[in-house]
C-alpha cells in the first residue's frame, strides 16, 4: 500500500532544499570571502588586468585585512577566487597567461606585463625574459628594446615575493633578494642597460604601478634618443674629409712643381 506524504513531510523536504541552496550562496564560515572582499577583488582585478596574488593583500590597506587572512591558506584563497569568478564571470581569470596570449613565469609577472603592454609606444618593443650575457645564464624579466635590437635599453625586474621594505618571511624570499643583488651588481657596470625594480607593494596599487612603468618607458625612450644622437655624431663628415684630402694633394702637386 502506497504511503501518503503528509503536509509536514513536504514542508520539511522544502526546507531542507532551501537550506542546501543557501549553503551554495551564503557565507557560512569566517574563512569564506565576504561581499566586501569580492567587491574589492573585482575592482583591483579590473584595474590590474589580472587577479592579484594573495601576498599582495598585506600591502592593500585595511580593506584587504580579511583577504590577507584568507591568503594564508591555499584552500581559502582558492575558494575566494572561485567565488569571485561566479560573482563576476567577465573578469580576467587567474593564471600565468596574459590577455595577449603571452605566457609568463608567474602571476606577478603577468600583472606587470598587462600594465606594460598597454603603455609601450611604437618606437619601443617589449620583450620577455631577454638574455643579458652570452655564455652565462643571466636574464631579466622584461626588457624595453629598440626595434630589431636584442640588447634592452631598460630592464625590469619583478619582485613578486617581496615589498620594497624587503622584509623576508621565508627562505625563498631571502633567496630572491640574493638573486636581485647579483643582478644589480651586473647592471652597475659601465655600458649595461638601465634597471628598474617593481616590488610587490607597487603592484598592489595600480596608480603606483602605472607610474613606475611609465618612468621605465620614459627612460628607455631617452636612451633611444641618446643612442641615436651618438650614432649621428660618430659618422664621419665625408665632405670635410674629401676637402682635406684634396687640399693635401694640391699642395703636394705644387711642391713637385
Amino acid at each position: 500500500m502506497r504511503s501518503q506524504i503528509t503536509r509536514y513531510q513536504t514542508g520539511r523536504h522544502c526546507v531542507s532544499r532551501a537550506i542546501r541552496r543557501l549553503r551554495h550562496t551564503r557565507r557560512l564560515s569566517p574563512w569564506d570571502a565576504t561581499d566586501e572582499d569580492l567587491q574589492f577583488m573585482a575592482a583591483l582585478t579590473e584595474r590590474l588586468g589580472a587577479p592579484p596574488v594573495s601576498n599582495m593583500m598585506r600591502y592593500c590597506g585595511p580593506e584587504a585585512r580579511h583577504l590577507d587572512q584568507l591568503g594564508e591558506s591555499l584552500g581559502d584563497w582558492r575558494r575566494m577566487l572561485e567565488a569571485l569568478a561566479r560573482r563576476y564571470p567577465d573578469l580576467p581569470r587567474s593564471g600565468q597567461r596574459a590577455s595577449d596570449g603571452t605566457t609568463l613565469d608567474s602571476a606577478p609577472e603577468r600583472i606587470v606585463w598587462e600594465t606594460l603592454v598597454q603603455m609601450v609606444p611604437d618606437e619601443l618593443e617589449l620583450c620577455c625574459h631577454p638574455w643579458l650575457e652570452e655564455g652565462r645564464y643571466l636574464r631579466s624579466d622584461f626588457g624595453l628594446c629598440a626595434p630589431d635590437e636584442e640588447t634592452p635599453l631598460v630592464c625590469i625586474e619583478v619582485m613578486g615575493m617581496l615589498g620594497s621594505d624587503r622584509i623576508c618571511r621565508a627562505d625563498v624570499e631571502e633567496a630572491s633578494l640574493d638573486r636581485l643583488a647579483k643582478k644589480q651588481d651586473w647592471f652597475s657596470q659601465p655600458g649595461r642597460p638601465l634597471l628598474r625594480v617593481i616590488w610587490l607593494d607597487m603592484m598592489a596599487h595600480p596608480d603606483w604601478l602605472e607610474a613606475i612603468c611609465s618612468e621605465a618607458i620614459e627612460a628607455a625612450v631617452a636612451q633611444l634618443v641618446c643612442n641615436g644622437e651618438e650614432r649621428r655624431t660618430s659618422v664621419p663628415d665625408h665632405s670635410a674629409r674629401y676637402g682635406k684630402q684634396r687640399s693635401l694633394s694640391v699642395s703636394r702637386w705644387r711642391a713637385r712643381e
